[in-house]
Formats: C-alpha cells, structure tokens, sequence
C-alpha cells in the first residue's frame, strides 16, 4: 500500500482556508460597509417608479433577469461622474462576460430642474446606450445607505444587492468585483461555493 503524503494532500486545503479568511478580515469586514451590505440577505432593491433622461418610465424591473453594475453619481461632481460612467462603458464592450449597467443621478429628481438636467445630459451624452434614471423618493430608502458618491454598486437577478461597493471613480476595483460576483453566479461558482460551504464550517 503506497504511503500518503499528507503535506501534500492537506496543503491545498490549507491554502484554501488562508485565503478564504484573508477575504473575510480585509473584505469581508461589515464596519468597512455598514452602509449597504451588513446584512446581504435582506438588501433588495426597493420598489421604485421612477424616469430617465430619455423620459422613459423605470421600475424595479429593470433589474430583473440581468446581473447589473449600478453607477450612483452627482452632476456636482461632472469630471470623475464623466470618467467613471465611460471607463466601465467601455469595458462593458470588451467585457469576457455580458452584464448590465445603468446610471443613477442623485441628485436628480425629476425632469423640472432644467439647470441639472442639462448639467446630466452633457455628462451621458457620450454613452446614450446607457439608462440614466431619476433618483426620488422612491429611492430614498436606498441613498441613505450610500455616503460618498460616486460610488458603483452590483444587483443580481433577483434585484439583490451584492457583493462590495467601489466608492470613487476606481474603475479597476469595479472590473475585479463584477467578474468576481458574475463568476460566483455561474454554475462552476456555484458548484466551488458549495464545496467551500461543506469543506469549511462558518459561524
């Protein structure tokens, strides 16, 4: 009978379980974000009836069936709204994986303050593919668990927050974190996500 090397069998699931509790202390800490995610499972999307630039109406439809990158900005800050807005568009064209992606005015409310809505015009009008809604107090409930802008936020099918907030205009971090959510919700992440679940007991 061959002699088991347990360095080598045990090594990876070592490895493993380091990584996965670096990811808990430095990502998964709740106090970096208690704004939005300290508690995942009850984060949802509110019921909202809302309009875009286009004069479209929006509802909280808009994200179902879609995994959706979400750019929450301020016509306050135009240049790094700008930058940031047409960074991720133009990464979602070369994209490995398809994902929706919306913008949010915040401090937009309806179509009556002319002065923002030409102020938000000129900072989409290069990506006119690209929904731009309204923010009202439909919304509210959302903007309070959100302190800096802009800040991108993930939606999942099911109109569930997830994953980390990217706070500034850190394109990069909002590429990592979307390919990181979008692959988790694949059938080789879900499969890898319940063998984590059963190698590795959480409280």
């Amino acid at each position: 009978m061959p002699e088991i090397n347990f360095r080598k069998v045990l090594l990876p699931f070592l490895t493993v379980f380091l990584l996965l509790l670096v990811h808990e202390i430095i990502i998964g800490r709740p106090d970096d974000h208690p704004f939005l995610y300290r508690d995942v499972s009850s984060v949802q999307i509110p019921p909202f009836r809302t309009m875009d630039l286009q004069g479209n109406t929006v509802t909280q439809d808009i994200f179902m069936g879609n995994f959706t990158v979400v750019c929450l900005w301020v016509t306050q800050d135009a240049d790094n709204s700008r930058k940031l807005l047409t960074s991720i568009n133009d990464w979602r064209n070369s994209a490995p994986a398809a994902f929706q992606f919306i913008g949010m005015i915040g401090d937009l409310k309806d179509a009556s303050d002319a002065a923002r809505i030409t102020a938000a015009s000129s900072v989409a009008g290069a990506i006119p593919a690209v929904p731009q809604l309204f923010v009202n107090d439909d919304l509210a409930d959302l903007l309070a668990r959100i302190r800096n802008v802009p800040t991108v936020f993930f939606v999942d099918k099911s109109g569930n927050l997830v994953g980390q907030p990217v706070v500034g205009n850190e394109p990069v971090l909002v590429q990592k974190e979307a390919m990181r959510l979008i692959g988790a919700e694949s059938e080789e992440g879900k499969v890898q996500k319940e063998l984590q679940n059963i190698l590795f007991w959480r409280p």
